[in-house]
């Protein structure tokens, strides 16, 4: 039985990610027996809570229930843009507790002031993480800290999927490294550690039927943390399947790791390579996380694994990659994946 989370939630910004992923995990966790305010300018059907067009009037509506605002958990998913702007306006106010859409921001500049913004106000701002959050994550870390692989001495993370129709209608994204390539970021820092180099990267077209997309096929980035382990993450949007797969070779084998790959079936598979079994968990890293984070809210527990400082040095290091690929002019191929 899930626990009941008492803290009202502030959904601002009621678009995809505010509206489905925000809002359908909290009713996954409460049920729907806790306060949910959304806020957007645009009119919107929340079910079970409660719409108004504007921060004043979602203050408002937590003072009418009898909450401060100070007691709310605000969830930032308006455009990362907008992330800034928003905050400050939420502090202004009294708010002091936050779930951060990602990116956090637009620019590193932005996502700078933010790591400072929140240090200078005492508040507590944990970033969408959804992959160190995942139970497949725990169970790989768990196998090897068994020793069943021996010591780790690389990664390479795989995140693959036909994206033709989406980059076409889509503009929001300049390249592939933006698609992916963040989310394997985070948990290649998370598992591996800080990073020391960028040692190679490289993006290329999205092949179509009537000619190419620039940019838009795939990605692959090298990484040399500072403990000396190397990480590969690989992104193909031409994919004819979906893969979201982690091995973790070590000196003694190799740790292969199976995310779900969409919402339709929400288990993975944890494996070592050569051997016959595997542990199969069920896995919602999104609900998981924000779950964790209410806990984290309200004393239960540490914070989940989510740091802005974190993922200001992930986009930092996406921002270096994605500039070495596109420095010489033209594309590379890509190859098959490991």
């Amino acid at each position: 039985m899930r626990k009941k989370g008492n803290s009202p939630s502030v959904i601002v910004g009621y678009g995809h990610a505010g509206r489905d992923l925000h809002h359908r995990a909290l009713r996954d966790i409460t049920g729907g027996r806790s306060l949910v305010i959304a806020v957007d300018p645009r009119p919107a059907e929340v079910i079970g809570g409660e719409w108004v067009p504007d921060i004043r009037g979602a203050v408002a509506e937590l003072w009418a229930a009898g909450h401060r605002v100070a007691d709310a958990v605000f969830h930032v998913a308006v455009p990362p843009n907008a992330h800034r702007d928003c905050m400050e306006q939420l502090l202004r106010v009294g708010a002091q507790r936050f779930i951060l859409e990602k990116p956090i921001a637009n620019t590193i500049e932005d996502a700078a002031y933010l790591v400072d913004l929140a240090e200078a106000t005492g508040s507590v701002v944990l970033p969408m993480s959804v992959w160190p959050s995942s139970r497949v994550t725990e169970a790989a870390e768990e196998l090897v800290a068994s020793g069943a692989i021996g010591e780790p001495v690389s990664y390479h993370m795989e995140q693959s999927k036909p994206r033709f129709r989406r980059s076409l209608q889509t503009q929001g994204h300049g390249s592939a490294f933006e698609v992916e390539l963040p989310h394997q970021l985070l948990l290649a820092l998370h598992l591996a550690g800080s990073v020391a180099e960028v040692t190679e990267s490289r993006g290329w077209d999205l092949p179509l039927p009537f000619g190419r997309l620039d940019r838009m096929g795939g990605a692959e980035v090298e990484l040399l943390h500072t403990s000396g382990v190397r990480t590969t993450l690989y992104t193909d949007l031409a994919s004819p399947v979906r893969r979201r797969r982690l091995h973790i070779h070590g000196s003694e084998g190799t740790l292969v790791a199976d995310y779900p790959v969409s919402g339709d079936d929400d288990f993975g598979q944890v494996r070592i390579a050569g051997r016959p079994v595997r542990t199969v968990v069920q896995d919602a890293p999104l609900t998981r996380f924000i779950e964790q984070a209410y806990e984290h809210f309200r004393g239960e527990r540490p914070a989940p694994r989510s740091d802005l400082a974190l993922h200001l040095e992930s986009m930092e290091l996406l921002d270096t990659a994605r500039t070495a690929a596109f420095a010489a002019s033209g594309t590379s191929v890509p190859q098959e994946a490991a």
